[in-house]
């Protein structure tokens, strides 16, 4: 393969696997201890699906039969338009949990946390635990 068809392939497969070089999804917990998915950016990507993963279970899915804007969204609540295809299913305060956000481009940004690690206010945000008032100077405000 000649140099340029090798970077015209690398090219095509970043966007085409939806590498995002800034991530905009945090999780927090809601007072009554639900997670709670937030994207930070103001008009983004519309959302198609979203997921939390327990190492290699689901544990909680919703879809959308058409993209929608998604600002917030806390696990239990079903916007217009959403279905929840696997409801809530609590897990261990200490286990890693992946949410996987699938957008209207096809990319998946992806955030990890765990609910012991959300406790006291805490955010997960861009591979790291923040307070509220950390996150809340690194959220736009729209």
């Amino acid at each position: 393969m000649t140099r340029w068809k090798t970077i015209a392939v690398l090219a095509a497969v970043t966007v085409l696997g939806g590498c995002s070089p800034e991530q905009t999804w945090a999780a927090k917990l809601t007072p009554t201890g639900l997670p709670q998915f937030v994207d930070t950016a103001c008009g983004g990507q519309r959302v198609a699906a979203m997921w939390v993963r327990a190492e290699e279970k689901e544990i909680w899915r919703i879809g959308f039969a058409q993209p929608a804007e998604v600002r917030e969204l806390t696990v239990g609540q079903k916007p217009g338009g959403a279905e929840e295809e696997v409801a809530w299913q609590r897990p261990s305060g200490d286990a890693p949990l992946r949410l996987s956000v699938q957008l209207q481009d096809g990319s998946t940004p992806v955030v990890e946390f765990t609910l012991d690690g959300l406790k006291d206010g805490k955010v997960s945000y861009d591979g790291e635990y923040l307070s509220a008032d950390d996150f809340a100077k690194k959220r736009a405000a729209c």
